[in-house]
C-alpha cells in the first residue's frame, strides 16, 4: 500500500484523492509521503519502537557470573547484586531470556489436598 501512495504522488493525485480511494485517513498518506522523504525507505521504522530491555550485556554477564558463584540464590538475592537493585519480577524474566528455571516449591505441588491426609486413616 505503501508503494501504491506514492505511484499515486507521483501521478500527481491529491493526498485527499489518495486516502479517500483506498481507504485511509488523510494523515496516514501524508505521513508515508513525509517518512518516505525523511528516510527515503518504505520499510516502517520499528526497530526503535518499544520499550528497551534493561538487560545489558554488562548485567547479563553480571547476572550469569552470581549465577555461577551461587545457583540456589533467591530472585532478591540476585537483584541486590546488580549495579542496582531490581526487583524479582524483573530478575525472573532476565532469567526465564536467558534460558535459566528456577525450583519448583515442594509444599506447592502436593499429591493430595491441604487438610486431608488423616480423613481416611480415622473411618478405616
Amino acid at each position: 500500500m505503501r508503494e501504491r501512495i506514492l505511484e499515486l504522488y507521483g501521478e500527481g493525485w491529491k493526498t485527499k484523492d489518495i486516502a479517500t480511494s483506498l481507504g485511509f485517513c488523510v494523515a496516514a498518506v501524508r505521513r508515508v509521503r513525509q517518512q518516505f522523504k525523511e528516510r527515503g525507505s518504505l520499510k516502517p521504522q520499528t526497530e526503535r519502537c518499544g520499550r528497551k530491555s534493561l538487560l545489558t550485556p554488562e548485567r547479563k554477564a553480571r547476572l550469569e557470573e552470581a549465577l555461577s558463584r551461587k545457583p540456589d540464590a533467591t530472585l532478591a538475592e540476585l537483584g541486590a547484586q546488580m549495579d542496582r537493585p531490581f526487583r524479582t519480577s524483573t530478575v525472573d524474566l532476565w532469567l526465564r531470556q536467558l534460558g535459566w528455571n528456577y525450583k519448583k516449591n515442594a509444599t506447592r505441588y502436593r499429591t493430595t489436598p491441604p487438610g486431608r491426609h488423616g480423613a481416611k486413616s480415622r473411618l478405616a
